[in-house]
């Protein structure tokens, strides 16, 4: 339920609840002051002059002496218990019929009002008693089925407003929570724009002195700020790919000249091999000149891993169309040529648009880790397939294998720079921790996801998918 429902039906049901008490209180007092009327129309009756108990039956008594409606009759019991009519009630010119009077009332010596109930009819009695010195009671009585009557119609008018109170009110207060919100509503829709990446969007100024002004103040400063960092950090970041980009480049040309040296020096032999031959002055140059052509290599790998990596993350590469089979296939069979390792594979068809370049060099670091990092004998499996993700065309990439794999701990650091997971995987290997965070930055840059799993194979999974055709950014 929503905050706007919530407070309209909040709401409703106070208008409810404050009707209802104000309701019940009328009707109450309404109830309780028509009581007080009757007994007082009761009370002024019995003390009226001339009115006594009579002897025996006297059906003088009983006649109607005018037309106008008296709800109010009168009995009288004498010194020896006898019940006679003094004046009977009537709403025209016929006598109504005089309820069972209860035991109770003709017993009584001291004047007091109670309610009885006919059994005959179950119409309910509002009645009195007078006494007299010398003996005798005087008995009124009057009908309640007015009063009754008039207490429903109460009740049911009651009922009636406060629904429509409640109702009217409810209506109100939603038509007043939507004005109100609708400050809220903007601020959502710029939080949505900002969050699909919109930085420029501010959030609606309010009310000067309201809550949402002041809240809506306070985004703003923030977001400035935010934008503000942002923007530095940016700046920031493009300094240092810079710097590394031309580091880079330059660090290039002097390892160039250095193993060219190193060549000459060595006569032109393989550098693997110079510490077996004869030609070196002594078996100590002989060591340097191995060691410096070794290290120059490494370093010159890591300068073309870092220049690559730049070179994605800054998405330098031309995009066109290719087949994406092709660059699978023949990437894993050789890697079972060089190694005998056993591969199976299910490749569909499948031609995509991207940088052909940033796939060949995904697909040769998963060869090269899996040359790298599992054991000869390890079974390979490759699978590609069309797939459908939010009405888009995609295709997934499993590579699957049996090797030792990665502990589910360890699966997200391996996409950090520089981050080799145990002594094995080090320099010395030909690896520099660089190798995944190629890879991930290429599936970001086609809008793909890459996530690690454990295999069927009981080794690591690769899981790769992306749109056949990214959209344009």
């Amino acid at each position: 339920m929503s905050l706007r429902l919530r407070i309209t039906v909040l709401t409703a049901a106070l208008i409810a609840i404050t009707s209802t008490i104000i309701g019940i209180a009328t009707y109450t007092t309404v109830a309780s002051v028509q009581l007080d009327q009757l007994d007082t129309s009761l009370k002024t009756t019995l003390g009226s002059p001339g009115i006594k108990p009579q002897n025996s039956n006297n059906p003088a008594a009983t006649k109607i002496t005018g037309d106008f409606a008296n709800p109010v009759a009168i009995v009288g019991v004498n010194t020896r218990g006898d019940l006679s009519v003094v004046r009977p009630s009537w709403s025209g010119k016929d006598p109504d019929p005089l309820p069972s009077i209860p035991v109770e009332l003709l017993d009584s010596q001291v004047q007091q009002f109670s309610t009885f109930i006919d059994p005959e009819t179950n119409q309910s009695y509002r009645a009195a008693t007078r006494t007299f010195p010398r003996g005798g009671i005087l008995i009124a009585f009057i009908s309640l089925e007015n009063y009754q009557d008039s207490l429903n119609s109460i009740a049911l008018r009651t009922f009636f407003i406060v629904s429509i109170a409640t109702l009217f009110g409810g209506v109100v207060a939603w038509f007043s929570v939507r004005r109100s919100f609708r400050p809220v509503d903007e601020m959502v829709t710029a939080a949505s724009a900002i969050v699909a990446g919109d930085t420029d969007t501010r959030m609606p100024e309010g009310a000067a002195g309201t809550e949402l002004g002041v809240l809506g103040n306070s985004m703003n400063s923030m977001l400035d700020s935010l934008t503000h960092s942002m923007s530095q950090l940016e700046e920031s970041e493009n300094r240092i790919r810079t710097f590394v980009s031309d580091a880079s480049h330059e660090i290039r040309t002097p390892l160039t000249v250095i193993r060219g040296y190193v060549e000459l020096l060595m006569g032109g032999q393989d550098p693997s091999t110079v510490a077996t031959g004869t030609n070196a002055n002594s078996e100590f140059e002989k060591r340097a000149l191995s060691r410096i052509n070794s290290e120059s290599l490494r370093l010159e790998r890591l300068v073309t891993a870092l220049l690559q990596l730049d070179l994605v993350e800054t998405s330098q590469f031309e995009s066109h169309e290719f087949s994406l089979t092709s660059l699978v296939r023949d990437s894993f069979d050789d890697l079972c040529e060089l190694s005998n390792r056993t591969l199976t594979h299910d490749l569909e068809d499948i031609t995509v648009m991207g940088t052909e370049e940033g796939w060949a060099q995904l697909i040769s670091n998963l060869v090269q880790n899996i040359s790298r990092y599992t054991p000869t004998d390890c079974r390979v499996g490759v699978k590609l397939e069309r797939t459908e993700k939010l009405g888009e065309e995609w295709f997934t990439l499993l590579v699957d294998d049996s090797g030792p794999g990665i502990p589910a701990d360890k699966r997200e650091l391996i996409f950090d720079r520089f981050t080799r997971l145990d002594k094995a995987r080090d320099s010395a290997s030909g690896g520099f921790g660089l190798g995944m965070s190629i890879i991930k930055s290429i599936v970001l840059a086609h809008n793909g996801e890459l996530e690690l799993d454990e295999s069927p194979m009981g080794g690591l999974r690769v899981r790769i998918s992306a749109p056949v055709r990214p959209r344009q950014s």
